[in-house]
């Protein structure tokens, strides 16, 4: 029994004096220990986060996955995207801007005959993912876990991932080798759906750069993935991947249709910075905003362009380096 006014400590909380300059103070519902104190400070969320996307991005497996998501390069600092030069697979009639030849006749159409050589080059816009969240003190001091950090950063990843392949949709939709068409989008039960899709992509793939959808690359907008994934479900498949035969790539954003890119003709470039790094991961205090701003960055080529040499004589003396088209985009109205 406690004599009468004796200060008894209480049960339910502890007190602790953060810092000793300001007074400041706070409240756990436990005794005070630096693991329970690093649970609700903000700067070693942060620091922890920056820790985890730094040796994620710019290890070995970012980049691994990276190569089975696309075909690309990672190339060094100051130097220029990597073009490629690939035979064609079939015959193939192009349009170009009307030429005159050395008989005075104009041309606009010319025949690209299989084995001729493309070469693809960068694209006129390069990309530049760049990403910023603010993390406010009042959101970490109530105190976050492992699992929470872990959501948070595969959520991160996801959101820049996703981004970045809508960014890549936008700068392929107007680019010279991208062939549009367009079809009237499938209604109906996910797999009614899915299997309308599959028969449209099949239709309009490009023989010259490819022969099965196995050889392409399918950038999606997102909005079709929950119906393709219980389309893979219904089918007994465990991926979209596994559905399509092809490797898929959902984007946000505005939904610009559906890009097939071939492996052997398109690519990404990423640069790497001046330490061999392709990302960049910075975290810099906001005091206006009372929190942090983590910002992640990349640079990256999209090598999509193809250029092909079409005769404008019938003696192949006289030639024209034109547009061919490498990439389809099929455009759901």
């Amino acid at each position: 029994m406690s004599k009468p006014f004796q200060y008894t400590k209480p049960s339910t909380y502890t007190t602790a004096i953060v810092d000793g300059s300001n007074g400041s103070i706070r409240f756990n519902n436990s005794d005070v220990r630096p693991e329970t104190q690093a649970a609700t400070d903000v700067s070693v969320y942060v620091e922890a986060l920056v820790e985890a996307a730094e040796e994620y991005l710019n290890g070995d497996e970012w980049r691994e996955a990276a190569m089975e998501a696309t075909p690309c390069e990672f190339r060094p600092a100051g130097s220029e995207a990597t073009g490629q030069q690939i035979i064609t697979m079939a015959d193939r009639s192009v349009t170009f801007d009307p030429r005159k030849n050395w008989d005075n006749q104009t041309v606009e159409k010319g025949e690209v005959l299989a084995g001729s050589v493309i070469f693809t080059e960068a694209t006129d816009t390069a990309l530049v993912i760049s990403h910023r969240a603010t993390i406010l003190d009042h959101n970490i001091q109530a105190g976050f876990t492992v699992q929470s950090m872990e959501q948070t950063a595969d959520k991160m990843m996801r959101d820049i991932e996703y981004s970045a392949a809508g960014k890549v949709a936008a700068i392929l939709a107007t680019a010279l080798s991208t062939e549009s068409v367009s079809e009237v989008k499938p209604t109906g039960k996910p797999m009614e759906i899915a299997e309308e899709l599959i028969d449209l992509m099949t239709t309009h793939v490009n023989q010259t750069v490819g022969t099965s959808l196995s050889d392409f690359v399918v950038l999606l907008p997102v909005s079709l993935v929950a119906v393709l994934e219980r389309a893979a479900q219904r089918a007994g498949q465990d991926s979209i991947e596994d559905l399509i035969g092809a490797g898929v790539q959902p984007y946000t954003g505005t939904d610009r249709g559906i890009f097939m890119l071939p492996k052997l003709f398109t690519s990404l470039s990423y640069r790497e910075r001046q330490d061999g790094n392709i990302w960049r991961i910075e975290a810099t205090r906001n005091p206006n905003a009372q929190g942090w701003d983590l910002e992640i960055m990349a640079m990256v080529d999209i090598i999509a362009n193809g250029m092909v040499k079409v005769k404008l004589t019938t003696d192949g003396l006289q030639t024209v380096q034109v547009p061919f088209p490498l990439v389809t985009r099929i455009v759901l109205s």
